[in-house]
């Protein structure tokens, strides 16, 4: 057997291997709407018979039974996207992620516990496992409505603690004020009564209430964490510096911002000074670095690019009743009788911020004293557990009120109305202090509104998880609570602030968002002279605002100066109305307080962007971009990329996005026009289909068209699938290239070196011969991709020698006709 025809075996085995897989995680829900993308897998959905537990937990062990519902990183590897931001990148932010429910009881809940502290008996998980009573049910992935402009994903599970969770899950593809950039979380919890705690089926109670439940997500710190070409765990992006903090700073009405952060610093080694700042009247002092170490804002150490990237999770909502109910519900206060959240002055009193302690670590009691710790007098303030205050905090409560007793929130007494203070048991306001286990780049800005100037930030070695928690709630047999839990990123800390913003004003506008056009069906194609038509359908027109299409480009070559078109277009790159403007000027400002000698790497576009905008077709001009193409009743308009930045062999991604006249506000800013989203690239359907767009080399990546249209795979330019008609009329011609084949092609990729035949119709054989008439090599053309007539040849003989220079000749037969032709090769 001939090395060649081993590979090609090898090849063939694979790839049928390939097929033999299917979706390991039934009943998940991906969001791939917005520019954050998410997985979504309830414990309820994972945990059950045929579901893919969490690879820590160990449904039919009690003890090892933690979470409530799981995002991303289901498996170590991060095979679905986790807090991937931005979208269509192979970039996660966190290692774990992660809702839990944790509930205390004065009397003891859990019997089954190994721990010996012994508070430990009176904490408990609220989790799903397969023997508790009650029916499970769940989308099958999240579901877009009919424009493709929002995602939505259901479930519904009951738990040990006897609560039915009813979640629902939202995102929005609107790039207009950060709307993309969040992911909105309800969870309806309704109390039954019936405690199973150890969830072996059998009721411990039929009446039992719920007396200080809390719910908080959990986030371990590392950075970024990229896939490679399997889609799968590619590399570890945190060199030190990783850091987590809360943004208490006042906005422009003077509330607080209340917004929980995680985002990369720099290594704590290079904080070597410190320096102060005087913003408002107040004086912040902040370990610093020397001029030409502050590489700020490098979210992936390998990448090295200038990325800035933010991202958290807080809790914006706590109501009486159903979901449905909506915002106007009456708010369900604490047990303490306060907010659950806060607004205006008091807005992010109420939930719970602190540093965590072991990755690994699922000990309730510790795990619930960091979710309320605000109300302690240390339930988190000080980052050391065995110092742990569970004494009430002084400035909310009478510490002196008979029957207080510490570690049991049902004593504690509030003051008086008018007369209770911030309670600060958890580290929301610890500052600064230089202290090198802190950082805060984001003072200095040129409008001190965008300074951090209040709140705390903590530098992560990979040792904790950073907490934010809401509660404690009670809930009486038959009541039902819906907490509201927002997840966010975006570039650098302004533009988590601005996806905040916009998400509180979503869910006080009961979601009633901007309506957009629907996003089209859209085609990317080769033509015959090797340029690309993009290619779209009508349904946008339905729209009674419709006002025209746009078409946005982004290409692998050449690689991009971060700090000019890097993360920070994307948030107002579709702001561009005309091909000519200047993407660099749709950037939001960089970190005022870069100063990095090295010099930042160039990024990799990719099918996250950068967003050129290349054609704009406004509705008076729909009759110039007609398609006249044979899919024409398919897709009706098209629009040919002939610039000369379209070259063969080069990888691109378009979407086409349609536009309204509409107009209006959203948490403020005005608007006069809105555009769908980029759920379309490369033709994609936006759904989850097993792997990423880039991963070639997983088992889920598709080898047919539809499939790959599908998937929104990379577009590589090549010729068109021919007609044979076209050769044997003389219309066309097989061709190949480059010709001559100097040392290297611009499709060659590594060490490889490869001739491209092109104009090829299914079922041409193409013979090699060198000059003096002896066969070197044979070779078969079997495809039907429409968008592909192209076959590589390696350039090594029928016997695997490498071929040597000198001049070539090819006789290529296809259905109806034959064609010769000659190369020469040049090594």
């Amino acid at each position: 057997m001939n090395l060649k025809f081993a590979v090609r075996l090898v090849a063939l085995v694979l790839m049928v291997a390939a097929f033999a897989y299917a979706d390991p995680y039934p009943g998940s829900g991906v969001f791939m709407v917005g520019d954050l993308w998410e997985t979504v897998y309830p414990t309820g959905v994972s945990n059950k018979t045929g579901g893919i537990p969490h690879y820590q937990e160990t449904p039919g062990d009690a003890t090892k039974v933690w979470n409530l519902v799981r995002l991303g990183n289901l498996e170590r590897q991060w095979t679905t996207p986790t807090m991937m931001y931005p979208a269509w990148s192979d970039q996660n932010i966190p290692w774990g992620h992660n809702i839990e429910m944790i509930e205390y009881s004065p009397d003891p809940i859990n019997n089954f516990t190994t721990a010996t502290d012994p508070r430990a008996k009176n904490y408990v998980y609220g989790v799903y496992r397969p023997l508790v009573k009650g029916t499970v049910q769940n989308d099958n992935a999240a579901v877009y409505d009919s424009k493709r402009s929002m995602q939505t994903y259901t479930a519904s599970f009951p738990t040990n603690l006897g609560i039915n969770v009813k979640m629902r899950v939202r995102g929005f593809a609107n790039n207009f004020a950060n709307l993309n950039d969040v992911l909105f979380y309800e969870y309806e919890l309704t109390n039954t009564g019936v405690l199973d705690a150890n969830g072996d089926g059998v009721a411990e109670k039929t009446d039992n209430k719920i007396n200080a439940l809390t719910l908080s997500a959990r986030h371990e710190v590392v950075g970024s964490v990229t896939n490679n070409n399997a889609g799968r765990r590619g590399l570890l992006g945190g060199a030190g510096g990783q850091s987590e903090g809360f943004d208490n700073s006042p906005d422009a009405n003077g509330d607080p911002w209340a917004v929980p952060v995680v985002f990369q610093g720099i290594p704590t080694a290079s904080l070597t000074t410190t320096k102060t700042f005087t913003v408002k009247g107040k004086t912040i002092k902040v370990p610093w670095a020397a001029d030409g170490a502050r590489n700020l804002g490098i979210t992936h150490s390998a990448k090295a690019a200038y990325q800035d990237t933010y991202a958290g999770d807080s809790f914006i909502a706590v109501k009486q009743g159903k979901m449905d109910d909506g915002s106007t519900a009456p708010d369900k206060k604490t047990i303490f009788d306060s907010p659950p959240i806060g607004t205006g002055r008091e807005r992010g009193w109420y939930i719970s911020v602190s540093k965590g302690y072991g990755n690994d670590d699922h000990f309730p009691y510790e795990n619930h004293t960091l979710a309320m710790g605000t109300f302690y007098a240390n339930g988190g303030k000080v980052y050391n557990r065995t110092t742990f205050d569970t004494n009430p905090d002084p400035n909310y409560f009478n510490v002196t009120a008979p029957g207080t007793k510490s570690g049991n929130p049902l004593t504690f007494v509030p003051k008086p109305a008018g007369q209770r203070g911030r309670p600060e048991g958890s580290m929301k306001y610890n500052g600064w202090d230089g202290q090198t286990s802190t950082q805060n780049w984001e003072l200095g800005n040129p409008n001190p509104d965008d300074d951090w100037i209040d709140g705390y930030s903590r530098t992560h070695g990979y040792d904790g998880d950073m907490y934010v928690g809401a509660g404690p709630f009670s809930l009486g047999v038959g009541e039902t609570i819906t907490i509201t839990m927002i997840e966010y990123a975006g570039f650098r800390l302004q533009g988590v602030r601005n996806a905040v913003k916009t998400a509180r004003w979503v869910y006080d506008n009961n979601y009633n968002v901007p309506s957009l056009p629907a996003a089209p069906e859209i085609k990317v194609d080769p033509t015959t002279d090797v340029k690309i038509a993009v290619k779209w359908d009508d349904k946008a027109e339905q729209d009674a605002n419709f006002a025209g299409y746009k078409v946005y480009r982004s290409k692998a070559f050449p690689q991009n100066n971060s700090l000019e078109l890097g993360v920070r277009t994307m948030d107002r790159y579709t702001e561009q109305t005309d091909p000519s403007q200047d993407l660099k000027s749709f950037g939001q400002p960089n970190n005022p307080n870069i100063s990095f000698t090295a010099g930042y790497r160039s990024q990799d576009p990719g099918s996250w962007g950068p967003w050129k905008l290349v054609a704009n077709v406004p509705k008076a001009n729909l009759a110039s971009a007609l398609n006249a193409d044979a899919d024409k009743t398919v897709y009706k308009y098209a629009w040919k990329d002939a610039s000369d930045l379209v070259a063969f062999g080069y990888t691109y991604w378009y979407y086409v996005a349609a536009y309204s006249a509409r107009s209006g506000s959203v948490a403020g800013k005005a608007y006069t026009t809105t555009e769908s989203g980029h759920v379309n690239v490369n033709g994609a359907t936006g759904d989850w289909t097993g792997t990423y767009n880039f991963a070639v080399a997983s088992a889920f990546y598709p080898k047919d068209f539809t499939g790959l249209k599908n998937l929104g795979a990379n577009f590589v330019l090549k010729a068109p699938l021919a007609d044979a008609a076209r050769l044997v009329s003389g219309a066309l011609k097989v061709s190949v290239k480059p010709n001559p084949y100097k040392q290297r092609a611009l499709h060659d990729v590594g060490t490889e070196h490869k001739l491209l035949f092109y104009n090829l119709p299914t079922g041409t054989k193409i013979t090699i011969f060198d000059v003096s008439g002896q066969i070197i090599d044979q070779l078969s053309f079997t495809g039907t991709n429409p968008q592909d007539g192209t076959l590589f040849w390696d350039m090594f003989s029928k016997d695997g020698t490498e071929v040597q220079s000198g001049l070539y000749v090819y006789l290529a037969e296809y259905p109806g006709g034959k064609q010769t032709g000659y190369f020469s090769i040049i090594r």
